[in-house]
């Protein structure tokens, strides 16, 4: 299951898609361009862009020896765009150990993928997440990875956080997909992206996944991104989003825990959802209310055919570790989400101070 012992001598696909962001995107190529290894090749695939970014790409990258030009007349999202590749040119080729996906609207230093190869193979990991830091304040973080709390949720690390406290590898629950290296063997056994998603926590529910099933994933600080923050998600961001987003963590939930982890599970999960509805009322959150409201109305009926044929096909096809190793991995809510509400609280009140 595990890439070979021997060091440097693999050559590893890098897949990046491009929408409507033809600047980032040869910005972000340039610092590819300029890594310590050189044995990669990138899988570059514009998702249906407009205006000039296809003229473009052709003229800089048809002809360039470090670079696969794919052109899809539509946007398939960030999902299928990378399936695409993923199905065709990566899971077939058995010189492919390891597959790294980076969003477009990143840069790189020039160790980075040395870096990650290096921590991939030192800690024979499955899933290695980058040190994701914000690209227009570098003293901030970005993404270290993920961490799951044992309601659902799928939550970022490290966000908004100094980067100096982010400078040690440790495990965690899944890579963030916009600068993350997965091993080609792990991804031919649990499968690739799932097609529920389009855009926004298919990552979360592979890393989810991959834990469930006993694979590794580390977090290595030295696989440095500098990342500009969600430029393509921005583009999109209105109700319907956020709605999938509640979707999605329900979904994922449902489709991958096992029966003895919802039982034990299930007390929390009641009482933290009927709080977050408590609590929209009494702070007069109508969008947030209805979003939630909705999102547990598709999950109980209109979905709920959806998410039972996925978790049986689940489990048809794996054996999960045992509900005491998964519960060791994942939080327990309240402690996170107290402090979470606490900050709501403190924000409302500042930002209320400030209007008089």
């Amino acid at each position: 299951m595990r890439a070979g012992s021997s060091r440097y001598i693999m050559k590893i696909p890098i897949i990046i898609l491009n929408w409507n962001g033809i600047e980032d995107t040869l910005e972000c190529m340039e610092s590819i361009f300029a890594q310590t290894y050189t044995d990669y090749v990138v899988y570059l695939l514009d998702n249906g862009s407009e205006g000039d970014d296809v003229t473009i790409l052709k003229k800089k990258y048809s002809t360039h020896p470090k670079v696969k030009l794919i052109l899809e007349p539509k946007n398939h999202g960030f999902t299928l765009g990378n399936n695409l590749i993923l199905e065709e040119y990566i899971l077939p080729n058995p010189n492919y150990e390891y597959v790294v996906l980076l969003n477009n609207d990143t840069t790189v230093p020039e160790n980075w993928l040395e870096n990650l190869l290096q921590s991939a193979q030192t800690y024979h990991a499955d899933m290695i997440a980058c040190k994701m830091v914000n690209y227009y304040d570098r003293k901030r973080m970005d993404n270290a990875g993920h961490r799951m709390l044992n309601t659902a949720e799928v939550i970022p690390l490290g966000y908004a956080e100094p980067v100096e406290e982010w400078n040690t590898p440790h495990e965690n629950m899944g890579a963030c997909a916009g600068a993350a290296m997965y091993a080609v063997p792990m991804l031919c056994d649990i499968g690739i992206f799932d097609e529920y998603f389009n855009t926004g926590y298919e990552d979360a529910e592979l890393g989810m996944r991959a834990n469930i099933l006993g694979y590794k994933s580390i977090y290595e600080p030295t696989a440095i991104v500098y990342h500009k923050e969600s430029q393509s998600v921005k583009k999109i961001l209105n109700y319907e989003y956020l709605l999938k987003i509640q979707l999605n963590i329900f979904y994922s939930y449902f489709k991958l825990m096992p029966t003895a982890s919802l039982l034990l599970n299930l007390p929390s999960l009641i009482f933290k959802y009927l709080s977050i509805l408590i609590i929209d009322v009494i702070f007069i959150r109508p969008k947030f209310l209805k979003i939630m409201l909705d999102a547990m109305y598709r999950t109980l009926f209109k979905e709920r055919k959806t998410i039972l044929n996925a978790r049986r096909n689940f489990q048809k096809k794996h054996q999960p570790i045992s509900a005491f190793k998964l519960q060791r991995k994942m939080e327990f809510f309240l402690w996170f989400d107290i402090k979470r509400f606490v900050k709501y609280v403190l924000l409302r009140r500042k930002t209320e101070f400030e209007r008089y």
